[in-house]
């Protein structure tokens, strides 16, 4: 028989990344909260049902331009400010997914040197100090010299 490979249930990039729905939601719950509205009264100036209302701000419904445009209004916003807005929150998760995705990649590289310099993993090339003679000891290695250790940027 041949061996199991099991997949974790979030595959690829796109597992993490945010609904344009959902960020919708989030803004223009907040705008009705930061305004101390409840969701029948902004319901009723957009002339959309408090349900209908209720699963736009949880992103389980994506509202026509019309609709959206209406409870904009409601909120005394334009419909250019509720789109800023999400696009503001939209960029900045993406920024912080980069700077995710590029720590990731360091921290692989690192366990990868690491592992070929025979340091153990979780410790990256972890400089442990000098033994009598003043030589280097990494991680419980002792190497000939202070040349024989190299930091590689990128």
């Amino acid at each position: 028989m041949g061996k199991v490979v099991e997949f974790s249930r979030a595959t690829g990039p796109r597992a993490s990344k945010p609904l344009w729905r959902h960020v919708l939601g989030e803004v223009l719950r907040e705008e009705r909260l930061v305004q101390e509205r409840i969701l029948t009264e902004v319901a009723a100036a957009a002339g959309v049902s408090p349900q209908y209302l209720s699963e736009i701000e949880r992103g389980r419904k994506e509202p026509s331009s019309e609709i959206l445009g209406s409870v904009a209004d409601a909120l005394g916003l334009e419909l250019f400010d509720v789109v800023h807005r999400v696009g503001e929150r939209l960029g900045a998760r993406l920024d912080v997914e980069r700077r995710e995705a590029e720590r990731r990649e360091r921290l692989l590289v690192e366990a990868s040197f690491a592992f070929r310099a025979g340091v153990v993993p979780g410790h990256p090339l972890d400089l442990t100090g000098t033994d009598a003679a003043g030589t280097i000891v990494l991680a419980g290695a002792t190497l000939a010299a202070p040349a024989d250790v190299f930091l590689l940027a990128a």
